[in-house]
């Protein structure tokens, strides 16, 4: 993982405790983003979700294929900042990369829901429901 002064490895490992990251992942892009995006707010950015093994995938109700079982994928908010203001950014920034960038708002409070980005190597935007 590309050293850096925000996140740890332990950050981007599946929370079901039993399973390794696979090789090479968190991707040092991935990593350098979340820095700069962190970095553009000035406030820790909170990742909920990255890696997912098959089975914890599955029981959190992930899709079968999602990046997350990839490594390069992350859920993650700007405490202190609404998810949508994050959203913004990030596409203005990064929209030209092949990345996945989607969001998933929260209607009843502007600062949960969360704002997903994967480093797929594709161009891919969406809206969860």
């Amino acid at each position: 993982m590309l050293e850096n002064k925000y996140f740890s490895q332990k950050e981007f490992e599946c929370k079901c405790g039993k399973c390794a990251l696979p090789a090479g992942m968190p991707s040092d892009r991935l990593v350098e983003v979340l820095c700069e995006i962190r970095e553009h707010f000035n406030a820790p950015l909170i990742i909920n979700s990255a890696y997912r093994c098959k089975e914890h995938n599955k029981k959190v109700g992930g899709a079968p294929n999602s990046r997350h079982t990839h490594g390069d994928a992350v859920d993650f908010i700007i405490k202190g900042v609404p998810t949508q203001k994050v959203h913004e950014f990030v596409l203005e920034r990064y929209g030209d990369e092949p990345f996945g960038i989607a969001i998933k708002h929260n209607l009843n409070d502007a600062f949960r829901g969360f704002v997903h980005l994967d480093t797929r190597g594709v161009k891919a935007r969406w809206v969860y429901k």
